[in-house]
C-alpha cells in the first residue's frame, strides 16, 4: 500500500507535534522545579521544651508525682534500659533501689505500679513485702521469673503469681501464640507452617511449664502440638509466657522468659497498663518511616562482581531497576522513603563518584517527593572525619547543592558530632538515625538542636521476635523506623544479598507484617522528627466520669499531636477537639486539635 505525500506530510506534523510536546513538558518540568532544594528545611521545628521526669534512687530527697514506678533493679541492664525507656515515654516518674527493703513508702508513698528484676529479690525475704502492695491495691509486674525451684517450694509466690503448679520445669514448644486484643496486631501465631517460614523462628522456645489456675488471664502461650486439638488445652493449660493473676485490689503480672529484654517489653509494660483500667489514653508519635541506606552510590563500586552479577554498573541498575521497583511498592503501599545518599561507601574502592548522576538521582527523587538524607557510613579503613574531607571535594564541584536535614550514621561515630557539624554538607541536619542498640534510646535528642531515631525494624531477615518487637513498638509509640540497607546489594556478600531476594524479603515482610499498622501514618524522617519533639513536650492528663473521657493536653504549641483511645468493649460515640480513626477493634488514633477532648463512649459488645 502506498502512502502519499498528502498522507506522509500529516504523518510527519503530528509526529513533530508528539516529540514537541514531549519535549517542552519536560522541559517544564525541569524549569518548574528546583531540584536541588530541600522542601523540609522549610519545615518549622518545635521548641525544645520536654517533660521533665524525675528519676531518683531510694534515698533521695524527691517529690514524686502520685502514679511513679518503683522498679527494683539496676538501670545499666537490658531489663533496666527498657524500663528507662517506658517511664519516660509514657511521663511516669521512676523511683530506682537494687533492694527491697531499703524502700519505705513513709518517705515517698505508695507506688503507682511495681517492676521487679527477679535478679534482686531476696525471695526467702521480699516476699511478704512484694505482697504487701497488692494488698493496699498496687500491681505488680515480675519482668522475669527465679528458677522454677523457687517458686516450687514457696506457695505464697506461686499464689501470688497464679501458678498452680509446674507441670514441667523445662520444656521445648514448638511454637508462641500471642492472644489478640493485648498489643496491637492482633492475634498471631509464631510457629512455622512452611519449611521457608523456620528461619523466621528465632524466639527462645525452651522454657519452664507453668499451669495458671482460677483468677488468671493468659496473654501469651507456648504451643505444644501434641495438645493442641485437645480443646481444654487451648488456653490456660499450655504453657504460660505472659498472664496476669487477680489477687486482692491488685493484679500481678508474670513474664516467663527474656521478653523484657528488648524493645518488645515497651509494649507488653504499655498493654498491662491497658489491663488495669476500663480505658488507656496516652501521646503517640504516628509516624512510620522506611530507611533507604546508602543509596544511591555515586561510584560504581565493586564493579567486576557487580557486572557478573547484573551485566551492568551499580549507578544503571540503580536508576534502571532497584529506584522504579521501590516507586512500585511505594505507590501500592503509600511509602514514604527517606533516601541515604553518598558519593561512596567503600572508600578503599578506585571508582570515583560521577557529577552527572547527582541532579539525575535528585530530580528522580523530586518526582516522588522523596527526603534525600546524608550516609554517613563509611568503609575502607579511613575514619569518619576522613570520609567527610573526601565527599567535600565532591560536593564542592557540584553548582547546586541539595541541604540534607536528616542523616544516617554508625553511633560510634556519634562522639564526633560537634566537629561534623562545621561541615557545610552536614550543617543542617537536625535528626539523625542509627542501628538499633538496647542501650541507646529509640529517639531522644543528642543535643539542644539533633534528634536521634533508632532504627526499629529491618525488612531483610525478618523473624518472628523482630515481628512481636514491632508490634510492640507500634503498641507503646505509634511508632516505625524501618531500614532497607542497599550496601548489601553493591557489596553482597552470599546471594541473600542479592536484590531479588532482598526485595523478596521487603515485599514479603512489609506486606505481612506491617499491614496491621495501616492507621499510622507514613512519613519521612524529617517529618517524623517533628513529631518526635513534640512527642517529648507532651503532657497530659485523663480522666473518666461515666461515659466521657476527658484528655488535658500541655506542650503541643500549637503543633499536630496524636494520642491513642483504647477502650474494653467501647467505641467512640462522639468527639470534640480531635479527631479520630480506628486503629483495630478497641483502639483508635486520635488527632489533636486542642487543648481539652472530650470524648464520649458507648457499649459494643460485652466483655466476658
Amino acid at each position: 500500500m502506498m502512502i502519499t505525500k498528502r498522507n506522509y506530510f500529516i504523518m510527519v506534523i503530528i509526529m513533530g507535534i508528539t516529540l514537541m510536546l514531549f519535549q517542552f513538558s519536560q522541559w517544564i518540568r525541569d524549569y518548574g522545579n528546583d531540584y536541588s532544594t530541600n522542601p523540609y528545611t522549610e519545615i518549622k521545628v518545635p521548641d525544645r521544651h520536654v517533660y521533665e521526669q524525675t528519676v531518683a534512687s531510694v534515698g533521695d530527697n524527691v517529690v514524686l508525682e502520685d502514679e511513679y514506678i518503683l522498679f527494683l533493679g539496676k538501670l545499666n541492664t537490658n531489663i533496666g534500659s527498657i524500663v528507662n525507656q517506658w517511664t519516660l515515654y509514657s511521663k511516669r516518674d521512676l523511683l530506682l533501689t537494687e533492694k527491697l527493703s531499703n524502700f519505705s513508702s513513709f518517705a515517698y508513698g505508695m507506688p503507682g505500679f511495681v517492676l521487679i528484676d527477679a535478679q534482686f529479690v531476696d525471695f526467702a525475704k521480699d516476699v511478704p513485702a512484694i505482697k504487701s502492695f497488692t494488698d493496699n491495691g498496687v500491681s505488680i509486674v515480675f519482668l522475669n521469673l527465679p528458677d522454677p525451684a523457687i517458686i516450687e517450694k514457696d506457695k505464697t509466690l506461686a499464689d501470688l503469681m497464679g501458678i498452680s503448679y509446674i507441670k514441667e520445669k523445662s520444656v521445648t514448644v514448638e511454637g508462641v501464640k500471642l492472644f489478640g486484643g493485648f498489643m496491637f496486631g492482633g492475634e498471631t501465631i509464631y510457629k512455622p507452617e512452611k519449611k521457608n517460614e523456620e528461619k523466621r523462628q528465632d524466639l527462645k522456645l525452651e522454657m519452664p511449664w507453668y499451669i495458671t489456675g482460677g483468677g488468671t488471664k493468659t496473654y501469651i502461650v507456648g504451643m505444644m502440638d501434641e495438645y493442641y486439638n485437645d480443646y481444654e488445652y487451648k488456653n490456660d493449660l499450655f504453657p504460660a509466657i505472659v498472664w496476669r493473676n487477680s489477687f486482692g485490689k491488685a493484679q500481678v503480672f508474670c513474664v516467663n522468659g527474656n521478653f523484657m529484654s528488648d524493645t518488645a517489653g515497651l509494649g507488653l509494660l504499655s498493654s498491662m497498663v491497658y489491663e488495669l483500667s476500663n480505658f488507656q489514653l496516652y501521646p503517640v508519635v504516628n509516624a512510620q518511616n522506611t530507611l533507604v541506606i546508602d543509596f544511591p552510590l555515586m561510584a560504581d563500586e565493586n564493579d567486576e562482581e557487580f557486572e557478573r552479577i547484573y551485566s551492568r554498573p551499580v549507578s544503571a541498575f540503580q536508576m534502571d531497576v532497584i529506584w522504579p521497583t521501590l516507586v512500585k511498592f511505594a505507590e501500592n503501599d503509600k511509602i514514604q522513603y527517606t533516601c541515604f545518599m553518598a558519593p561512596k561507601y567503600d572508600y578503599s574502592d578506585p571508582a570515583q563518584p560521577e557529577y552527572d548522576k547527582y541532579e539525575s538521582f535528585l530530580k528522580m527523587f523530586a518526582e516522588r517527593k522523596t527526603e534525600v538524607g546524608l550516609s554517613l557510613e563509611h568503609e575502607g579503613g579511613i575514619s569518619l572525619l576522613e570520609k567527610l574531607d573526601f565527599d567535600k571535594q565532591y560536593y564542592d564541584l557540584i553548582e547546586k547543592k541539595y541541604q540534607s536535614t536528616s542523616a544516617f550514621m554508625d553511633i560510634s561515630d556519634v562522639g564526633y558530632l560537634d566537629d561534623i557539624l562545621t561541615d557545610p554538607y552536614v550543617s543542617n541536619v537536625r535528626t539523625i538515625a542509627c542501628d538499633a542498640d538496647i542501650e541507646i534510646p529509640i529517639f531522644s535528642y543528642l543535643n539542644d538542636d539533633i534528634t536521634l531515631q533508632s532504627l526499629t525494624s529491618d525488612t531483610k531477615d525478618f523473624s518472628y521476635s523482630k515481628d512481636l518487637m514491632l508490634k510492640s513498638v507500634e503498641t507503646a509509640l505509634g511508632y516505625d523506623n524501618a531500614k532497607l540497607d542497599l550496601s548489601e546489594v553493591s557489596w553482597p556478600e552470599n546471594d541473600a544479598d542479592h536484590w531479588e531476594n532482598i526485595y523478596n524479603d521487603m515485599s514479603s515482610s512489609l506486606k505481612t507484617y506491617w499491614s496491621p499498622f495501616r492507621a499510622f501514618e507514613r512519613t519521612t524522617l524529617t517529618e517524623s522528627d517533628v513529631r518526635v519533639r513534640t512527642f517529648l513536650n507532651l503532657h497530659s492528663e485523663s480522666s473518666r466520669e461515666g461515659d466521657r473521657i476527658t484528655l488535658n493536653v500541655k506542650g503541643a504549641d500549637g503543633q499536630k499531636c496524636w494520642f491513642v483511645l483504647r477502650t474494653h468493649g467501647e467505641s467512640i460515640d462522639s468527639i470534640s477537639g480531635a479527631t479520630y480513626t480506628e486503629i483495630e477493634t478497641d483502639a483508635y488514633l486520635l488527632e489533636v486539635t486542642g487543648d481539652i477532648v472530650i470524648i464520649d463512649v458507648k457499649k459494643t459488645k460485652v466483655i466476658g
